[in-house]
Parts: structure tokens; C-alpha cells; sequence
């Protein structure tokens, strides 16, 4: 279970949050007769109750929220989400979850799925002067460019200005778009293990990368998903 910190979380995200994908939630559901916790609403916004605990989740973003500590409320469903494992095709179906490519020698689209570094999440990380890429993502992420040769550019978001970048205001912080070598961009790429600094880089907001110049390795293999992969 992963959780947000409480400012980052918009209005409509309360104090905290975690990412709920199939095995996640399906865990859940598993436990709630365990819980009890019971949940009302289809697929988009749904909210579920424990005693007089309120959980609202929002399926199209992938969070929860609740002014409580949703710990206790989800703590029965641990077990059958530690033991759950992705069906036969293990990591190569995983890729899926993290990615997806358009063009091919030397020139792409690289569409990345992170759990929390995109759209609302990602104005209020920014803001806030957080990171929230997890490890398996930023894994992925450099296994996808690792080969990338000096030469290669990737379009991304920087903490200091590079010669042809563009200002970008997010609340009182000052972030700039910039498309750098590869090579330093996943050196400097920020994750939640990491301290923000002066020489940080981040995905761009709709965690669309256009790369030049850079073979993406698809092959991603159970190595290359981290311990922060509940499908591996």
C-alpha cells in the first residue's frame, strides 16, 4: 500500500491517498467480509464505508482518500495483496501497467503510467516541491532509456533553466520545460527515495516524453521491475 502525503492531496483527495490497480483492489474486495468494508458506486467515484470511517475512491485517477487513517480499514486485505501475483505472462504483461511506445528508429512517444507523477497529482507534487515516481517506475523508466547514447534529447521538466527552455509557474515554484541528453535526465530524474534539488527532473504533466535519437528497449524483464512491483 502506498501512500500520499496529506499536502499533496487536492480538495477532492482529502488528507491521504494510495494508488488501488486490479490486484490492489481486488485484495480489497477479498477482504472486506473480513473488514467489513463495504463499498457503494461503480466504476468512477465510489466511496467506501467502515463504522463511521468514510473511504472516497476515485477510479479514474486510481486514488483513495479519507480524512482517517485508512490503515486500519485496509489492514485486513495486507495479506491477500502480499500474496497476490500477476497471472501467467508474469512482467511481460506488466509492461503494459508502466508504458506504452509510438515510433520506432531513433524517433518516439514514450507514454509513461505512473501512479502519482500526472495531471492533478502531479500540479499538486509540484507545487509542493515533492516527487512522487516510485522505484519500480523510475526502474523501468531507466531500463526503457538506459542505452540512450549521449546524443539522444528527451523532453521532460527541470529545476533550473537549460538553453532553450520555457518557464513553467506551478503555484509559488518556478519549474522550466526542457529537453536535455537522455543520459541526464535519468541521472537527475527525482523519485520519492530522493531529496528535490536545484538539479532535479521530472516527467512532463502528461507524462508524454518525445525522444530523439534514442532506441527504447521494450524487453522488460522481472529484474527490471524493482521490489516495488506487486506484479513481479
Amino acid at each position: 500500500m502506498r501512500f500520499v502525503k496529506p499536502s499533496v492531496a487536492d480538495s477532492a483527495l482529502a488528507d491521504s491517498g494510495e494508488r488501488l490497480r486490479q490486484g490492489e483492489r481486488a485484495g480489497v474486495e477479498v477482504a472486506e467480509a473480513k473488514a467489513p468494508v463495504r463499498i457503494r458506486g461503480g466504476r468512477g467515484r465510489q466511496l467506501a464505508r467502515k463504522g463511521l470511517q468514510r473511504i472516497s475512491i476515485d477510479g479514474a485517477l486510481g486514488l483513495a482518500a479519507s480524512g482517517d487513517d485508512m490503515l486500519d480499514a485496509l489492514a485486513p486485505a495486507l495479506p491477500s495483496l502480499l500474496a497476490w501475483r500477476i497471472p501467467a505472462g508474469g512482467a511481460t504483461g506488466a509492461a503494459s501497467f508502466y508504458f506504452s511506445v509510438k515510433g520506432s528508429g531513433g524517433s518516439a512517444e514514450l507514454q509513461l503510467f505512473p501512479r502519482m507523477e500526472s495531471l492533478r497529482t502531479w500540479t499538486c507534487l509540484r507545487r509542493d516541491g515533492l516527487c512522487g515516481l516510485t522505484p519500480d517506475e523510475a526502474s523501468v523508466l531507466r531500463h526503457l532509456l538506459g542505452r540512450a547514447p549521449r546524443s539522444s534529447r528527451a523532453d521532460c521538466v527541470t529545476s533550473k533553466p537549460k538553453p532553450g527552455s520555457k518557464t513553467l509557474q506551478v503555484g509559488r515554484r518556478v519549474y522550466y520545460r526542457s529537453t536535455i541528453p537522455v543520459p541526464d535526465f535519468l541521472a537527475s530524474l527525482a523519485t520519492v527515495e530522493t531529496k528535490a534539488t536545484d538539479s532535479s527532473s521530472y516527467l512532463p504533466r502528461d507524462s508524454v516524453m518525445a525522444l530523439r535519437g534514442a532506441e527504447v528497449d521494450t524487453r522488460v524483464g522481472r529484474e527490471d521491475l524493482g521490489e516495488w512491483c506487486y506484479l513481479a
